[in-house]
This record gives structure tokens, C-alpha cells and sequence, in this order.
């Protein structure tokens, strides 16, 4: 009997155990629910939380087609001997119009740019168009493009009273423009040029500075400035006055948008430095040159051999000249005009090509691939550049210089330096800054 009352007490026992359980775990259960807030659920229907709301998409601009421009076929209201000459897409052919003449052109589309190349500086020029008034050739560019502040299918330039030759005129449509259109900027004096090459004649800075150009321009990315110490422009040999065009054209092809600076004085031969200083004196180049030194606030000067490369009297006469004028361009005392134009400057690094002894040059890497070059070498595009001399390509004993040659372009020695000498000895740009030399 007692033993029957133990095995009932046991089973009442688990009995209980198992409904307490059971009721906690439906506790716990009815704890997750959530409360339902709101109208009341329809009979019948089980009762769900609201949804999350769902982010408004967020709107992906749509970008700005890229496209390339279309050259536009152009009718000039002008004798056909003007047509022929300026619509023909040919350099070396020009048309000189009288100063004060009105040039009506027209294309079936609308035109958004203009691209003119004069054979004679134009001074200012007005572009109308749209019953618009745009004001052009404040620059002096030889090769000036205008993007049109109001497209139109027929637009006039007025010229100024002086004559004006063009060589060519090309007009586009919307898009980016042909790597052929030279969209040329100045140098801001607030910016300044990182280096400041002074070249004597339209190609030096090709044949005897090699890739320097293209690789501080398009690898580094730095501001160079070209400053010509003669002019062709003034030069009464016939096939000389397409030289400035192909200066252009070869700086353009090497990289560079910061339109070049001439020296207005005529390029003639001068077989010894001597005949140079006879022709030229030695104070003109020197102020010129201060003159671009203050302008552009550079932190590097470059300039040709002591030797003038092969005895050329001009070449030697520009180094010398460079050498003086690092000097007195920080001295407000000398050229005084400059200097209060645009204050002084002491550039910080001159440079010589081949200038001291071989084992303290700095040799410059032209030979690297380079991707802003299109996989090109700076020195390639050197050389192509010096392709577009083509009145020069006569002269067979002339092309860009490489290693294996005795002005080889690679090679230059420090002057003077205000930070001391270079270590590395690879680069013109080594220790210099413009935050370690700013403006102003």
C-alpha cells in the first residue's frame, strides 16, 4: 500500500513539473509578440507587425554626353582667293584682309568653336555672333581658339584696323575639340612657373633639352614656361615666317598649354659670342630675361650651354646673359621698370645644359613609358615634336640628342642654388617647392 502511494506521489509530482514548464515556456512566447497598435485587427485575421518603410532611391545624375566635335564645312562671304587660303586647312597658305574688314561665315550647323590661326599678330578682334558682341585677341595668340557665347550658324569677325593675314580658320560643333586645336592659356602671376626655359630660337628647346618639356609638363604635371630669346616672326627669309606656327605647334605637341614668350628682336646668325654682343649688345637679352624671371616667379631656370651648344655666338651669349640675370632680378635696384611691375624674385635653382664636370650633373630620365604620354617616352614625343619644324627637317645634322651625343639633352649642371647642391641628381625639381617659395 505504501509503496502504490510513492509511485502516485511520483507521478503527481512529474505531472506537476511538466505543467509549470509548460507554462512558462508560453509566457516567454507571448513576450516576443509585438503590440499591436492602430485599428483593431478584423475578426478572423491574425494580427502582423508593419513592414519597415522602404528608402526612396537615391536619383544618379545622369552625366554630360561625351562626344567628339564635328569639323564644320564653312562658306566665307569673301573673294575666292581669301576662301581658297583660309578654308583650305594648310599652314602655308594666307590671306592678308584689309584692317576694319567684317568676315561673314557660315555653316549648315550651329558653331560652338572657332579656331583661327593668324600669320600676323591680329590685336584685339571682335567675334559676333547671335547678336552678341565677344571681344577676342587680348592674348596675342598667333593660334587662338574662341568658344562662341552664343552658338549661332552664321557669325562675323571684325578685324581691327590694321591688316591681318590668316593662315587657316576652323570651325567645330558641340563636343570636346581635335588634340589639333590649340586651347593655349598664361600663366597666372599668382600661380608662377615651376620651370622657366629660355630657349634662343624657335626648336633649341627640342633639339638640346630633349624630353624635358613632355615629362615635367604631362608626367609631373608642372607648370613649364618657354621664353624664345629671338624671333623668326621679324626674319626676312620667306620660309622663316612659318617658324612661329611650328614653335607652336611643337610645343603643343610636347605637352605644354602655356603659351610661349618671345624676345622681339630678329634671329641672325652669329657664328662667335662676339659677333652675338655686336648684334644684340649684352643688356637687352639680360632684361628681357629679368623681366621673365620676375613675371613668372620660377623655381627653376634652364638655359643653354656656356659653349653654345656648337659655338652658336646667340646660344652663348643667352647663357651668359641667364647667368647675370638670376642676380639682378633680386635686386630691385636693377631694372627698375620690371621690378615695380612685378616686384623681384631670386629663383631659387639655375640649371646650364652640360654645364660643369660630368660627375656632378644631374641626369635627366627621358626614356621611362609613360602613360600620359600614350605610352610614349618623352623622349619620343621630343622627337616628334621636333617634327613639326618642318622647314627645319633640312637640316640633317640636327635632331633631338640623345645619350651617345655630344650635346646630349640629358644631362645639365646646377649654376646656383639657394638650397644647396643636388644629392639624388636626377631631377631639376629636387629640394624645391612653392611652398617652401611662394608668391607674394
Amino acid at each position: 500500500m505504501k509503496r502504490k502511494l510513492l509511485v502516485l506521489t511520483v507521478v503527481l509530482f512529474v505531472l506537476l513539473l511538466l505543467v509549470s514548464l509548460a507554462l512558462f515556456l508560453q509566457g516567454r512566447d507571448s513576450d516576443d509578440v509585438p503590440v499591436q497598435t492602430g485599428a483593431p485587427a478584423e475578426a478572423g485575421t491574425t494580427s502582423k507587425p508593419s513592414p519597415p518603410p522602404t528608402p526612396e532611391p537615391t536619383p544618379i545624375p545622369t552625366p554630360a554626353p561625351q562626344y567628339a566635335a564635328q569639323l564644320l564645312s564653312l562658306t566665307l562671304d569673301a573673294p575666292q582667293a581669301a576662301s581658297s587660303a583660309v578654308l583650305d586647312g594648310n599652314l602655308y597658305t594666307d590671306y592678308t584682309f584689309e584692317g576694319g574688314t567684317t568676315l561673314t561665315l557660315s555653316s549648315d550647323s550651329e558653331i560652338f568653336a572657332l579656331y583661327v590661326i593668324f600669320g600676323t599678330y591680329p590685336g584685339n578682334w571682335t567675334l559676333c555672333s547671335g547678336g552678341t558682341e565677344q571681344p577676342c585677341g587680348q592674348d596675342g595668340f598667333l593660334h587662338e581658339c574662341v568658344f562662341l557665347d552664343r552658338p549661332g550658324t552664321s557669325i562675323e569677325l571684325v578685324l581691327p584696323d590694321e591688316d591681318v593675314m590668316i593662315r587657316d580658320i576652323y570651325a567645330f560643333s558641340a563636343g570636346y575639340l581635335p588634340t589639333y586645336v590649340q586651347t593655349w592659356h598664361n600663366i597666372r602671376e599668382d600661380e608662377g612657373a615651376d620651370i622657366l626655359l629660355f630657349s634662343t630660337h624657335y626648336d633649341d628647346e627640342l633639339l638640346f633639352f630633349g624630353g624635358l618639356i613632355p615629362y615635367y609638363s604631362a608626367v609631373r604635371g608642372l607648370r613649364v614656361q618657354v621664353a624664345y630669346m629671338t624671333s623668326n616672326y621679324l626674319t626676312r627669309f620667306s620660309n622663316y615666317r612659318f617658324r612661329p606656327h611650328e614653335a607652336l605647334n611643337g610645343l603643343w605637341t610636347a605637352c605644354t598649354h602655356f603659351y610661349p614668350v618671345t624676345n622681339e628682336v630678329r634671329d641672325i646668325g652669329c657664328e662667335t659670342y662676339w659677333d652675338a654682343v655686336s648684334i644684340y649688345g649684352t643688356e637687352q637679352f639680360v632684361e628681357f630675361q629679368v623681366e621673365q624671371i620676375r613675371r613668372f616667379k620660377p623655381l627653376v631656370v634652364v638655359t643653354q650651354a656656356e659653349n653654345g651648344e656648337y659655338g652658336h655666338g646667340a646660344h652663348i651669349l643667352t647663357a651668359f646673359s641667364v647667368e647675370r640675370a638670376v642676380e639682378a632680378a633680386a635686386d630691385p635696384s636693377q631694372f627698375p621698370e620690371s621690378a615695380e611691375r612685378y616686384g623681384v624674385w631670386d629663383t631659387p635653382k639655375t640649371y646650364l645644359h652640360l654645364y660643369g664636370d660630368r660627375s656632378e650633373s644631374t641626369m635627366l630620365n627621358y626614356e621611362l613609358i609613360a602613360p600620359e604620354l600614350g605610352l610614349l617616352s618623352p623622349f619620343q614625343v621630343a622627337q616628334a615634336a621636333y617634327r613639326q619644324h618642318v622647314t627645319q627637317q633640312q637640316w640633317v645634322a640636327f635632331y633631338v640628342c640623345s645619350y651617345d651625343h655630344p650635346h646630349d639633352s640629358h644631362r645639365f649642371g646646377l649654376y646656383r642654388s639657394l638650397v644647396g647642391p643636388d644629392e639624388e641628381k636626377n631631377d631639376l625639381m629636387e629640394h624645391v617647392s612653392r611652398e617652401a617659395f611662394p608668391i607674394g
